[in-house]
């Protein structure tokens, strides 16, 4: 074997992970064709790197496939890569894990950006719902990132450490993986805070030894107390990590030396039993702290993690943690999701991993139920990252809700129909108000009637679940559409009247089925009922009705529009409406190119008719004389088709282009020209001049080409 096999089968050996020779040796053999010489940034070796991941990999017992997966992830990047020869040395399953972890590797750094932070997340949901496995690798290889972050430049090691608070750290908390978790959020608090690092760390080295000794001699009395009761445990001391006791003296405003459980001890027993009759002793031995006992054992988190917590008053009446746990709860704290796959029964462990996620199935009805994406994975990150409690039915279902949440979303959460039949709730067998918030272990009983009206406008004030929220909106504006109707109605009236309009002669019927058109509603009724449910405003509705009377009563207002208006070109005039002006001649402004779709504006040129351009165009808005813009608007339906240019940026792989014209043929688009070039970075940048008809088009050829394999970005230019 080479010399990579040979440090791959020892790790594979001593972890457990069964796996064949002659596919570690093809695969090793693959690696090293593909990473020969090859270095990053650091001037470290890609092998080095890949090596590395692959090791931790094979630590958390996952299985060989993964392994493999985590050795090769980075080949797709380099020209010598090729599909069919991958297949050759490994195998589908590897193939396909490599290409799903590239698409979760390729994001431009910008600190603050929300729209990179969605990407990030969309495609970390879409990856744990289809394979967890790959979304572990990427954890794995970005803590071997963390663990060398001094080898980048401080802006983007910065860049790296928020993106891993934000991102990574939580999606490890989700997946259980504590102790990874802890290591890259101490990695990221060190680079993004260093005076509050260096001061945590030197509050707890003050008294190091003292608190060393002090647990040494509890650790000695309780071992000596289990022994005398023959149950076999491990006890140690428990290390707290440098964040979380950043984030507990942020929320409680204290010094580090004032938090309960710096001070802490685990108990690691053989059997449950063994954990309830371990925490008797100890109770038996110190005063337990009133509320701070917890059952994780009872009632597990949504991460899977098991543990009996308390605090305690040691000798001197000096508080510790004690946290009870099995072996088998101890793995899983430590590596989470991972403790769940085995090279033994792989599919049927793989498939009862996935059942104990049940995050990922609210995050992907989250994805369902809520239109905009950027409020979406704004509102996932604050109810799948946030905190939690748990609650109980009637019958001991335990269910886990976002803290703050109230009986409303708890009815929710049980079934939509139940909700909307609700009229009151119990919380530990008393009748409560719906908005009160729950508590962990609160007993939640709702009281329904068939004769409930269902939600009101209220509840949105209440609910914290997005899922809640959603279903309320939906309910209401179906069943509240004779309300809506009648107060739309009024609002518009009302606006109408305050802006001084004639209600009688902006209303006439052709103009009212040119607005309904523009919106896609059947009726004025339609228009009213969005209108008094907030989706509309009265403003966009004036304006469109405004459209249509302006087409049908032309008046020339002023000299240098019927200047302009004298200038006539038949091509353009076809394509766009001046206000007030018939067949004015227009040209579109180079600066912007506007096609049908953009929000246009009109500028009088001295001689060459109406400019048109995007309303948000540069030279638009840094224009200071307003009197020689118009309003101008695009005809429906000209038939005529716009040049306009896309950028697409997408991991350099062999065909990569040839698939992005593919799917532009596919897509029955005329290119016009295209450019491409290869960066020092290995991205291809394509640009292309695309043959197109509207807006609409374009979105949905950028919605298309962003499904392309290894394309990460794809955006028009103007």
């Amino acid at each position: 074997m080479n010399n990579i096999a040979d440090t791959l089968s020892k790790v594979m050996d001593d972890n457990g992970v069964k796996y064949k020779k002659n596919e570690l040796e093809n695969v090793t053999d693959y690696a090293n064709k593909i990473y020969k010489d090859k270095k990053r940034m650091s001037g470290k070796s890609v092998m080095e790197h890949t090596l590395g991941v692959a090791k931790y990999v094979a630590g958390l017992k996952l299985d060989d496939t993964s392994i493999y997966a985590a050795l090769l992830h980075e080949v797709i990047k380099y020209d010598e890569y090729n599909e069919e020869d991958m297949l050759k040395a490994s195998s589908k399953e590897v193939v396909n894990m490599v290409n799903t972890i590239s698409k979760l590797s390729y994001f431009n750094f910008k600190h603050g950006n929300k729209k990179v932070d969605v990407e990030t997340l969309r495609k970390m949901f879409i990856a744990i719902a289809k394979d967890i496995r790959t979304v572990i690798i990427k954890l794995a290889d970005r803590l071997y990132n963390m663990q060398n972050i001094k080898e980048v430049d401080e802006k983007t090691a910065k860049e790296m450490a928020k993106e891993c608070l934000d991102i990574y750290a939580p999606i490890a908390h989700r997946l259980g993986m504590s102790k990874l978790k802890a290591e890259l959020e101490d990695i990221s608090f060190r680079t993004l805070y260093k005076d509050e690092y260096q001061e945590i760390k030197k509050q707890i080295d003050e008294k190091k030894s003292e608190r060393e000794s002090y647990i040494n001699e509890r650790i000695a009395e309780i071992t000596k107390a289990l022994d005398k009761e023959g149950i076999e445990a491990t006890v140690y001391g428990r290390p707290k990590h440098f964040y979380s006791i950043y984030k507990k003296m942020k929320q409680k405003g204290c010094k580090a030396t004032d938090l309960f459980d710096l001070l802490a001890i685990r108990i690691i027993v053989n059997s449950v039993k063994d954990c309830y009759s371990a925490l008797g002793i100890v109770h038996d031995m110190y005063k337990p702290m009133p509320g701070r006992f917890k059952d994780y054992i009872a009632v597990p988190k949504t991460n899977m993690y098991q543990s009996l917590h308390n605090t305690v008053f040691g000798a001197n009446g000096v508080p510790f943690e004690v946290q009870i746990r099995t072996w088998d709860m101890h793995n899983v704290a430590e590596e989470g999701i991972a403790a769940h796959f085995s090279y033994k029964e792989k599919t049927s462990k793989i498939d009862n991993a996935d059942k104990k996620l049940i995050w990922i199935r609210k995050a992907l009805e989250l994805q369902q139920e809520l239109e905009d994406t950027t409020e979406n994975m704004s509102k996932m990150k604050t109810e799948l990252f946030g905190e939690e409690v748990f609650v109980f039915t009637p019958k001991g279902e335990i269910k886990s809700l976002p803290k703050g949440s109230t009986p409303i979303d708890f009815a929710y959460s049980i079934h939509q129909k139940i909700a909307e039949q609700m009229v009151g709730a119990k919380v530990n067998s008393k009748m409560v108000p719906i908005n009160t918030v729950l508590s962990n272990t609160d007993i939640v009983e709702i009281i329904t009637s068939k004769n409930s009206k269902g939600p009101s406008r209220d509840w949105l004030k209440y609910v914290k679940t997005s899922g809640a929220k959603s279903k309320i909106s939906s309910f209401l504006k179906k069943q509240g559409r004779d309300i809506n109707i009648a107060h739309g109605k009024e609002i518009f009236e009302k606006y109408l009247r305050k802006q001084k309009i004639s209600k009688d002669e902006l209303t006439k019927e052709k103009y009212l089925e040119e607005m309904l058109k523009n919106f896609s509603f059947k009726t004025i009724d339609d228009c009213y009922e969005n209108i008094g449910f907030g989706s509309v405003s009265p403003l966009k509705v004036m304006n469109k009705l405004n459209e249509a009377y302006k087409k049908d009563n032309i008046e020339v207002k002023n000299e240098g529009i019927s200047k302009a208006s004298s200038l006539r070109s038949k091509s353009n005039s076809d394509l766009v409406i001046v206000e007030n002006i018939p067949n004015c001649k227009v040209q579109f402004a180079k600066c912007c190119n506007p096609i049908p779709g953009d929000e246009i504006v009109g500028y009088i040129t001295n001689s060459n008719g109406v400019s048109i351009h995007t309303l948000n165009c540069h030279n638009i808005t840094k224009l200071n004389n307003n009197s020689r813009k118009i309003n101008v608007s695009w005809v429906k339906n000209n038939n005529t088709s716009f040049t306009t240019k896309i950028v697409v940026k997408a991991n350099n792989r062999n065909n990569i282009l040839t698939d992005v014209i593919s799917k532009l043929n596919e897509l029955k688009v005329n290119i016009e020209g295209m450019n491409t070039k290869t960066t020092q970075d290995r991205e291809n940048i394509m640009e292309f001049s695309l043959n197109i008809s509207d807006v609409a088009q374009l979105q949905k050829i950028i919605r298309n080409l962003k499904k392309v394999d290894s394309v990460f970005e794809v955006k028009r230019l103007k």
